[in-house]
């Protein structure tokens, strides 16, 4: 079904960039153009989050330092919340320990996690990510809480539906993924959160014990 969409969207983009050469860039003719390239665009990041969301994908499943994967990701996202006025905190334990797990699937779903954080916050505010040891269930826990606007009780339990959201412009993919790759990590996920009081997002994944495999997702 993807390929089947995506060859006449490759087809529309086409025509639309041929018609955009034929006039002058302030035109009303050029922008059009130019839009509905950026909608078919938008139409194939659609398609490509959709499957990475129902793809099944192999896990390459190693030792992790998140140390290393939170503090990069929050340089990645630097320039936004620098943009935004937000105010930065990183929290980890001292002794912790590091995760079994795919780091560059790990760290989609960090950066996503983080870019909702910093969407909920236009005006401002903190972002604190923390990260300690449960030793008894032989886990790491990592925290994202904001100061955001926060999110309504009865949309909680919609959150990680495919396609729900309660942004503006927002595909309501990302949760959706992120929870997929948690699952196949086998960890956890959840989110709390009340209206005008921030989100917290807390992630749980197994400790890293020597071992290194491949896992299916």
């Amino acid at each position: 079904v993807a390929h089947e969409v995506r060859n006449p969207l490759s087809s529309i983009k086409g025509l639309a960039l041929l018609l955009k050469g034929k006039f002058t860039p302030e035109s009303r003719e050029s922008e059009t153009a130019n839009l509905l390239i950026q909608e078919v665009e938008r139409m194939n990041r659609t398609v490509s989050e959709l499957l990475s969301f129902a793809r099944p994908a192999p896990l390459h499943v190693q030792e992790v330092c998140l140390r290393e994967l939170l503090a990069d990701a929050l340089r990645l996202i630097g320039p936004d919340t620098e943009n935004s006025g937000i105010v930065t905190r990183l929290q980890l334990a001292e002794d912790l320990l590091p995760v079994a797990g795919d780091p560059d699937r790990l760290n989609q779903v960090f950066l996503n996690l983080l870019l909702n954080a910093v969407q909920s916050m236009e005006k401002g505010g903190e972002l604190t990510v923390a990260a300690q040891n449960n030793r008894e269930a032989g886990t790491v826990v990592i925290s994202i809480r904001d100061s955001g606007c926060g999110i309504a009780q009865e949309n909680l339990s919609q959150l990680f539906y495919p396609y729900f959201t309660t942004r503006a412009g927002g595909t309501g993919i990302g949760l959706a993924i992120s929870q997929k790759i948690i699952s196949d990590h086998k960890g956890a996920i959840r989110i709390d959160s009340s209206p005008g009081q921030g989100t917290t997002v807390t992630v749980e994944l197994p400790a890293f014990h020597g071992q290194e495999t491949a896992a299916p997702a």
